[in-house]
């Protein structure tokens, strides 16, 4: 009796504990289980790429960000090995160093398909259950390459542009330093040359200047409400004497009554002024230019159409880049900068509005500026 007294007793301590243990048994699991779905929540809110190696080579764990970057669709098969989704020589190579030197790398390479990405991956050592595994994080660098590209050539060509015109004042001032000084009718050609190319470095160093502050939006947008018929006519008037001179016909077309445009009087009178001037000079004698505004759907539009010399398609998707030209010999003769259209497009943006073009190479060009009415 005293025995089973006794076993019965032990085998209640031993319930007990054994309940005991399965309730923090399942506590741990719970834990665990939060743990995980924090850490899954965490991988898939991170802008980065991360992508786990296990020992033998295949993937332990990959995030959408990774994914996306890499160009995989769906989930990636259990067991699929590295090499199998990024066949990249540089990366593999970059897997290997840190997997047998146990120490984190970084290298930069870029990847071709599905579309050109610049990455900049680091690789390290992390722990999992299967043993040392090769944790490697991506970052997409493609926007900040794109912005060094963009960077070098603006420095570039703005170097040239201000080269072409400092070259020339230097060479005037040299012949005449050389003797040209003392004769009048023999200097007064370079002293012409040195106004003109001085000019010139002015319309540009003033045009980088507006570019810079549009593009940064330092200069505060000043909206007003500006009435487009009396606007239009004073940029007409404007312009007259330069569209004479090249005996170019520039007419305004009747402007709908009462239509007026919320807009900085300032920078919508150069974002005009510079399709007139654009029109007027691009085109051959005996040509027309023909400005007008309307309204359409809550949109103001402002054409300026020429009967000029057009642009080649193949120009047409970049000629609003900085120092684009189509024709860079007549551009420089004219004193373009190559900064006009660059200028237009920014302050269109500014505004919440675009500017599009249509043209046919050698029937003329129209270009449309776009702003909301509202």
């Amino acid at each position: 009796m005293f025995e089973f007294l006794r076993r019965k007793r032990k085998t209640e301590k031993l319930a007990e504990t054994l309940n005991s243990m399965a309730v923090q048994l399942q506590a741990q699991i719970r834990d665990l289980e939060a743990q995980r779905s924090q850490l899954e929540g965490i991988l898939e809110g991170m802008t980065e790429g991360v992508l786990v190696e296990g020992p033998d080579g295949a993937i332990l764990a990959i995030n959408p960000a990774a994914r996306n970057i890499l160009g995989l669709e769906g989930e990636v098969p259990p067991g699929t090995r590295s090499g199998d989704l990024i066949r990249h020589p540089v990366l593999q190579e970059m897997i290997e160093q840190v997997r047998a030197g146990g120490r984190p790398r970084s290298r930069d390479l870029t990847l071709y398909s599905p579309s050109e990405r610049h990455l900049r991956v680091r690789g390290d050592i992390c722990r999992s259950p299967a043993g040392p595994a090769v944790l490697l994080v991506f970052h997409d660098i493609t926007d900040l390459k794109r912005l060094e590209n963009l960077r070098r050539d603006f420095v570039a060509n703005v170097s040239h542009e201000l080269k072409t015109p400092l070259t020339a004042i230097q060479g005037a001032v040299e012949t005449l330093l050389g003797g040209a000084l003392k004769d009048a009718d023999r200097g007064k050609p370079f002293v012409e040359s040195i106004a003109e190319e001085s000019g010139r470095l002015r319309r540009l160093v003033d045009d980088l200047l507006t570019l810079a502050q549009v593009e940064s939006k330092q200069e505060e947008i000043r909206p007003e409400t500006i009435a487009l018929q009396a606007f239009l006519e004073k940029e007409v008037a404007r312009h007259q004497p330069a569209a004479r001179s090249r005996a170019v016909s520039l007419n305004l077309e009747p402007v709908p009554p009462g239509l007026a445009l919320p807009a900085d009087r300032e920078h919508l009178a150069q974002a005009v002024g510079n399709l007139l001037d654009n029109a007027i000079q691009y085109n051959r004698p005996g040509g027309r230019v023909t400005l007008k505004a309307f309204s359409d759907s809550g949109v103001c539009r402002i054409e300026v159409e020429d009967t000029g010399i057009g642009i080649p398609p193949e120009d047409l998707a970049r000629i609003f880049e900085r120092f684009y030209r189509v024709d860079k010999g007549r551009s420089r003769e004219t004193g373009g900068t190559g900064l006009g259209l660059s200028i237009i497009k920014h302050i269109a943006e500014a505004h919440g509005g675009s500017v599009e073009v249509e043209s046919r190479l050698g029937l003329g060009s129209r270009f449309t500026l776009m702003f909301p009415l509202a």
